[in-house]
């Protein structure tokens, strides 16, 4: 029996393509079209499919202006899809809206490597307006270190949107930047400029990617 594996969701259909050995297509659900994959089964989890689904949800990312990227075995069938977009469409939408035109840069704080116990959980929210206004500047509830928040400043008149998760292991936090896509080198240039840290830390920023962190998940 045949499903449909989803790669994210998007605001305009686009052409079937072929990526990464993936065969895309655009399928309506609600207000939204959905890039799947018909297959029979979801995807076994390993390091190659995990670098898979990268892959395919840029090349999609490139051809629509606004894509909601979905979480790793997002599998469905057709009406079990049409009831997931039905059933979070408002904080779609809105999550569409805040992305379209839209990329992210990703910016980590690496130190030495933490016991787990010491590294803090990020909190879930419980609906979906509360997940998507989670995503929108960054999280009141954890302290910044102070070398991202030289991040943050260096790039607050570029930026549309920020958010800030808790670290595992040596990465001490993590901050998420949206940005409209005409300014990843404005954005870049403005880190360049920052100072370099020394001792034990060490800042990495990597993008443009799709905007994982500002999808709301379908599937929690």
């Amino acid at each position: 029996m045949s499903g449909l594996y989803v790669f994210g969701l998007a605001g305009q259909k686009a052409a079937s393509f072929v990526a990464a050995g993936h065969r895309i297509e655009f399928v309506k659900a609600d207000d939204v079209y959905a890039a799947i994959e018909r297959v029979s089964r979801p995807p076994a989890v390993s390091e190659e499919t995990l670098r898979k689904q990268h892959e395919v949800v840029a090349h999609i990312a490139g051809r629509v202006e606004a894509l909601l990227p979905a979480r790793f075995g997002a599998f469905v069938d057709a009406r079990e899809l049409r009831a997931l977009v039905a059933g979070r469409r408002e904080a779609i939408l809105e999550a569409l809206a805040l992305v379209q035109g839209r990329t992210q840069m990703t910016a980590r704080l690496l130190g030495p490597e933490l016991p787990a116990a010491v590294v803090p959980a990020e909190t879930r929210a419980t609906t979906g307006t509360e997940y998507l206004a989670n995503r929108r500047g960054a999280a009141a509830s954890q302290a910044m270190p102070a070398a991202l928040c030289a991040v943050a400043d260096a790039v607050r008149g570029i930026i549309v949107a920020e958010r800030l998760e808790a670290g595992r292991g040596r990465v001490i936090a993590t901050l998420y930047h949206l940005l409209d896509r005409d300014v990843v080198a404005e954005y870049k240039a403005a880190l360049a400029s920052i100072p370099p840290l020394t001792g034990d830390l060490a800042r990495s920023v990597t993008g443009p990617w799709p905007p994982f962190a500002f999808a709301p998940d379908l599937w929690e």
